[in-house]
Order: structure tokens, then sequence, then C-alpha cells
């Protein structure tokens, strides 16, 4: 909220001494303005980026749910290499289903081990392009509380027979908070709360937040779908701008 207080003053001097009263309303409607007009201007839609989705975002304890892992590729992609990070205190890893996975060569067998899940590998084909299941997780919940399940690292390789690695943009992909609840139905223990338009996890919502959330608009994504709609709407930029203005 400084931040933005700071930037409305330099754009808007007479802000500061009280002398313009309705700007604090139109404020928000002209950032949003700035913001769309700036980063359309270099968006491209050649970023490709990885899903992470849950069949449930509250379980009960011991129940088991399902991680679905995709990607979208924008260009050829013959190679993937990514880890997913998960709560290991609260969560155990079930199995890993590849069954349907776009990768039909793995450089090892997708395992997880201390929190983190590892999928790498590649494909026979000269690369494979569109939205593409990778794996299938299956886990449950040992304790009451929230788990977040988010993406740690990543690399793409190119389908151009170089093993050319393509440029990434971790902040497309989506982290996803599973709230476990106690077998009486309520939710016990240490529960971290985070705000859920926080993208970058670094506990405020700010313009890195709002950088993100249009790269991911630009790009045809929906990881951003604040109100479960299916989609990413301007309801979703607004909700994101509310916690990023107001709190």
């Amino acid at each position: 909220m400084k931040m933005f207080r700071v930037l409305l003053k330099m754009l808007l001097p007479r802000y500061a001494d009280g002398r313009f009263a309705t700007v604090r309303y139109a404020f928000p409607v002209v950032l949003a303005s700035a913001i769309f007009a700036s980063l359309a201007a270099v968006m491209t839609e050649s970023t490709s980026f990885i899903t992470i989705e849950t069949d449930a975002t509250t379980v009960t304890r011991d129940q088991q749910f399902t991680i679905d892992v995709g990607i979208t590729a924008r260009v050829p992609i013959n190679a993937v290499d990514l880890v997913i990070s998960y709560p290991s205190d609260s969560l155990v890893v079930d199995s890993i289903d590849t069954g349907m996975s776009v990768i039909t060569l793995w450089a090892e067998e997708p395992y997880a081990k201390d929190g983190s899940i590892f999928l790498r590998g590649g494909t026979f084909r000269k690369g494979f392009i569109g939205e593409h299941d990778i794996a299938r997780i299956k886990a449950h919940a040992t304790k009451a509380g929230e788990a977040r399940i988010l993406l740690k690292d990543l690399q793409f390789v190119a389908a151009d027979g170089k093993g050319t690695y393509l440029p990434v943009d971790p902040s497309l992909t989506n982290a996803v908070n599973v709230v476990v609840e106690g077998t009486d139905g309520v939710a016990s223990g240490k529960v971290g709360i985070s705000l859920v338009t926080d993208l970058d996890g670094d506990g405020d919502v700010d313009l890195k937040d709002v950088s993100a959330f249009m790269t991911a608009w630009f790009s045809g994504t929906r990881v951003y779908d604040f109100n479960h709609d299916g989609r990413m709407t301007f309801s979703d930029f607004s909700i994101l701008l509310s916690d990023s203005f107001f709190r």
C-alpha cells in the first residue's frame, strides 16, 4: 500500500496535500488501465507454463485427493525437468501416475522425497505443443491445517535438435492451497493464513503479483481464477486489486 501511495504522489503531487479528494476513487481504475497498457506491450504468446490443479480444495485428515500436473506448450518442447514442492510434515504422496502423460521417456522414474516431487523426462516425438497432462499424483493429509503445493523448479527443452533451454516464467504457474479438516470437520492446529492473491508467496500483494497475473491472463491460462468460475476475467483482476490497494 505504501508503494502505491508513493507512486500516486509522484504522478499527482497535489494528492499529497489533500486537494485531489476524488483521486483515491479513480486511482484504482487509472492504475488498472495503465497496467493493462504497459503489460500488453510486452506479453507474448511464446511462453510455456505448468499448471497444478487438485480435485478438492478442502479434505478431511487421511482423505485421499488428486493433484494434476499439466503443461501448456506454446512452442515445440521435447523435454521437461520440474520439481513440485509440498509440505511433507502434513501430506503423504501415495502414487504418481504417468499413464496418460505426454512424457513417454523418463530420465528417472518420477518420485517424491523430502517434500519435493521430481518429474524429469521427454518424448520420442519431435516435440509437442498445446495442453497436455504430465502426471496425476495421489496424496493424503496426515494432520489438519493448510497445505500449499507449488512449483519449486522448472526447465523446458526445445524440440530443435540442439537441446536448447527455453526461457521460463515460473510466475505463470499457480500454487494450490488445500485446507485439511480434522475428523470432526473442523480445521485445527497451526494454520498458515496466506492471501490467495499473493502469487509470488512473499507475504504481500504488490505490483509483482499484478504483473504475474497479467502475464498469465495474456497467455490464455486460467491459473489465477480467484472466484472459481472456470476462467480468468476482470472479476479476478478486481479481487487482486482489492488485496493490493486496501489491505
